[in-house]
């Protein structure tokens, strides 16, 4: 195959690599629990992002990166005869800490990030998936689902059980309206 012509640049590659590949590691880590395998993974699906031919026909590149290496990740646990159906049962998800402070961050003291990330630690390992991808990669409803091979109405559901479980956990009720509004806005900022 001739890369001098190329419609991803070398440059253009580096780019994206620095950018997705610990997020995209994280992700795959998941499914595979391991290390290498996530890794390879990861380094397999930019493989063929290189040698794809149709790079500007790539819709939502966060949204292609992501199944690419969640199939990646599978397929290699596959390879290795190890793959099984509770693959992300226990996975341990941490949320992320958030270098730039922003408005809605300024509001958290870090004894209320530590419950948080105690609370998203005891929640059920979908549930954990679907709160991180919306979350913090501020994934859509359809683009989570489109990832994880699941139907919106089962992101929904999973995202509502892991409000319901961390609203339990930090003992705050949701009938109040004005403190499920506060406590939303801190989950899932728009």
């Amino acid at each position: 195959m001739d890369y001098s012509k190329r419609n991803i640049s070398k440059e253009t590659l580096t780019l994206l690599f620095d950018r997705y590949f610990s997020r995209l590691t994280a992700f795959a880590r998941v499914i595979t629990r391991s290390d290498a395998l996530a890794e390879e993974a990861v380094l397999d699906v930019f493989l063929k992002l290189w040698q794809r031919d149709n790079f500007q026909k790539i819709d939502r590149l966060d949204t292609y990166l992501f199944v690419a290496v969640r199939n990646a990740a599978v397929n290699k646990l596959r390879d290795f005869k190890r793959f099984r159906f509770e693959m992300i049962d226990g996975a341990d998800i941490p949320l992320a800490r958030y270098d730039a402070p922003r408005g809605d961050d300024l509001l958290v003291e870090s004894d209320m990030m530590a419950a948080l990330e105690k609370a998203v630690d005891k929640l059920p390992a979908r549930c954990k998936i679907v709160f991180r991808l919306m979350r913090e990669e501020r994934l859509g409803r359809a683009e989570t689902a489109k990832i994880l091979g699941v139907s919106v109405k089962t992101v929904d559901n999973q995202l509502a059980i892991a409000i319901r479980k961390i609203a339990e956990e930090l003992q705050i009720d949701l009938a109040d309206p004005r403190k499920s509004k506060i406590f939303l806005s801190l989950l899932l900022p728009l």
